[in-house]
């Protein structure tokens, strides 16, 4: 699971990839023109996004950010079209279409009936062993040279997490860990703090 399904397939556009797999039964996101299979989340990875999707939706009540919980697509890199919505078959673009558990959009020009198009500002990954190494490698990278401008990574079977801000120029990222005895403020979203000790895993 969460493997590419293959790479020695031309890369695909986005156009490409709902094409192929959009009846699947099964998740697939696209990164780079690369299709990879979604395993099904635990239930602790559920019971947190959840946790988190009450603790942020609350916050951003009357607030112009909107909060919004996979399944739900993220179109990172998509191929151009011109004047009158149509495809330019010359300019090829590798698609990038992702399902992150979490993310907040405050440009409500992004969120369009199909998912999110562009980066969003805030965006939260709940890792588990089938994912956690793309969650801090390829999706990593794909989020910082995307505009995204803060990264949660969190572990909830060894209880940790990490907050990554990425500044304006895109050219570092500053790193605060945390545990789930912390209290964890975010950097972009000012006055919300998530306290872990309330998060109940029974």
């Amino acid at each position: 699971m969460n493997e590419p399904i293959s790479q020695k397939v031309k890369l695909l556009t986005v156009e490409e990839f709902f094409a192929i797999y959009s009846d699947k039964e099964e998740r697939y996101e696209l990164i780079d023109g690369i299709a990879f299979m979604m395993a099904a989340p635990s239930t602790v990875h559920q019971d947190l996004s959840m946790f988190l999707s009450i603790e942020i939706g609350n916050f951003l009540k009357g607030k112009k950010c909107k909060v919004f919980a996979a399944p739900y697509d993220i179109f990172l890199n998509e191929s151009p079209k011109d004047k009158d919505g149509k495809l330019i078959k010359k300019k090829r673009v590798k698609g990038t279409v992702v399902q992150p558990d979490l993310i907040v959009v405050c440009d409500k020009e992004k969120i369009q009936p199909d998912g999110c198009h562009g980066a969003p500002d805030f965006v939260i990954e709940i890792a588990s062993i089938s994912t956690k190494d793309r969650d801090k490698s390829i999706k990593f990278h794909k989020y910082f040279s995307s505009g995204v401008k803060e990264y949660w990574i969190i572990d909830p079977e060894e209880q940790i997490g990490a907050v990554y801000i990425f500044n304006l120029e895109g050219k570092k990222a500053e790193v605060y860990p945390f545990t789930f005895d912390d209290k964890v403020k975010s950097h972009v979203l000012e006055g919300l703090e998530i306290d872990f000790a309330e998060f109940n895993f029974e």
